[in-house]
């Protein structure tokens, strides 16, 4: 009985390690002109978030990757790993 308890468990937890996803998110939409790059890498990370679903939560963000335009204008973009909620 143990040894079943045990493998349960097991299945359930490498379940739980599978359970990510990464999604982008980008200031692209963003509406605002002349943001800082620190904003449109705020911009592009409420970006990300607005793609979880109810039952994730966000793991981490990798780094912003940002360019700036001939108009000084920032366009930036940003993965982040969303796991499910436990």
């Amino acid at each position: 009985m143990k040894k079943y308890m045990l493998m349960v468990a097991l299945i359930l937890v490498s379940a739980n390690a599978i359970a990510e996803r990464i999604v982008a998110g980008t200031n692209e939409m963003s509406k605002a002109s002349g943001e800082s790059r620190s904003e449109a890498c705020k911009t592009a990370k409420e970006d990300a978030l607005i793609k979880r679903t109810y039952d994730e939560q966000l793991a981490k963000y990798s780094p912003c990757e940002c360019k700036q335009n001939e108009k000084g204008s920032w366009a930036c973009t940003v993965d982040a790993t969303l796991e499910k909620t436990r």
